[in-house]
């Protein structure tokens, strides 16, 4: 298979990791880069302050006053070595009435004078700047090439990492009926894939070995009334004595037989894949029930609903089915007129159908009828039991 840069699920974790990583790395620079200046900006000031104490206390021998000459304050040996070694820029003193205040890009520091007057010592950051953009950079670098160092250690981790996920889609990939999706050692999140793979794969082996024991039921089935409307054919064909209206009657009674067989194979064949979940029996019933309400209303059939419920865990969609088709059963083959009887038993939790019986075949008497309450018995986690007098039919289902 050919790698797509584009659709790497290893480069797109290691893409946004490292994208969170650079957010923390140049939020972290920043406020980096701003303390790295204020504590510049307090060294300079300390710097100023100290130049000043120690111009004032050693060399200043008169009074100075507003327009005195200042000039003398570069030219001492002092001054001029703290100066070499500070971060101070185009440095100028200021005698004036209250202390002088930096503008945006100035750093100052002052002293009082015995006068009352003060000495103002001012430098412009131009120094400082470059030296607070010369460690940002140098800061900025080792921030990247730790970056690029997670980058690369996060895709050799990612890639050992992850490899037990591409060992099983190779395995998926080269699946046959009864492997398992066995990964040792591959961390809890890839075994629990691993084992809902396995749980997947039980499920629908399931489901396979239903449908082939299915087609095998349906071949059977369909098998005799087919070849009875062939040998009917032969016989209406061969055998004069054979009135036209008996073969369409027996005809007619083998379509209606091979109808019934199809319809209990296409019930059957359908089964829905999903979880259980918590229902209500009562309510259940009752939503089916105003559903066929239009067929109870033709054959003028009166509905006993229950009156007590219970609660069962099953799949909801299947249970739905069994129900409709049981209740679509009692109704379709009742006597015209008659009663049908859905009664509930909350401490046997059963639930039972019952009508009395017309002269048609029920759906459920036939072998593929029994069959197909046996797989959903199964699946639906019930059992059930059919009871059948000369004029009433009733079919019972208990939930474990």
């Amino acid at each position: 298979m050919k790698f797509n840069w584009n659709r790497s699920l290893k480069i797109k974790i290691a893409s946004l990791f490292s994208l969170l990583i650079a957010i923390a790395f140049s939020l972290n620079w920043m406020v980096a880069t701003q303390t790295i200046r204020g504590e510049k900006i307090d060294d300079l000031e300390k710097t100023l302050q100290h130049l000043l104490y120690e111009s004032h206390d050693e060399y200043i021998f008169e009074p100075l006053t507003l327009k005195s000459d200042l000039t003398f304050l570069y030219s001492i040996p002092h001054n001029q070595m703290i100066l070499d070694n500070s971060e101070a820029s185009h440095l100028r003193f200021l005698i004036a009435r209250s202390p002088y205040h930096g503008q945006k890009n100035e750093i100052s520091s002052y002293v009082k004078l015995s006068n009352t007057l003060y000495l103002n010592a001012i430098s412009d950051d131009a120094k400082l700047q470059l030296s607070v953009n010369k460690y940002s950079q140098k800061l900025l670098i080792r921030y990247l090439f730790s970056l690029l160092a997670v980058l690369i250690i996060s895709l050799f981790l990612l890639d050992y990492y992850m490899k037990p996920l591409s060992i099983l889609a190779q395995k998926t990939r080269d699946w046959k009926s009864g492997d398992e999706f066995a990964l040792d050692n591959s961390g809890r999140e890839i075994e629990e894939v691993a084992a809902a793979f396995n749980t997947l794969i039980r499920r629908l082996e399931g489901f396979r070995s239903k449908e082939a024991e299915l087609f095998k039921e349906a071949a059977h089935e369909l098998k005799t009334p087919l070849a009875l409307m062939r040998s009917r054919l032969d016989v209406y064909e061969n055998l004069p004595t054979y009135k036209k209206e008996k073969f369409v009657i027996d005809l007619g009674r083998d379509i209606e037989r091979l109808t019934d067989e199809l319809k209990n194979v296409l019930f059957l064949e359908s089964s829905d894949f999903e979880d259980p979940v918590s229902l209500n029996i009562n309510t259940a019933v009752r939503n089916i029930v105003h559903k066929v309400d239009i067929l109870a209303k033709r054959k003028k059939l009166f509905i006993k609903l229950p009156e007590e419920s219970f609660f069962v865990t099953t799949p909801e969609k299947l249970l739905h089915k069994v129900l409709m088709a049981l209740i679509e059963n009692a109704m379709t083959y009742a006597t015209d007129n008659s009663q049908i009887d859905i009664e509930t038993d909350p401490l046997l939790r059963t639930i039972a159908i019952a009508n009395e019986i017309g002269n048609e075949k029920y759906l459920f008497s036939s072998k593929i009828g029994h069959k197909m309450l046996l797989r959903l018995s199964e699946e639906l986690n019930f059992s059930y039991e059919i009871t059948q007098h000369p004029s009433r039919y009733a079919i019972t289902l208990k939930f474990l």
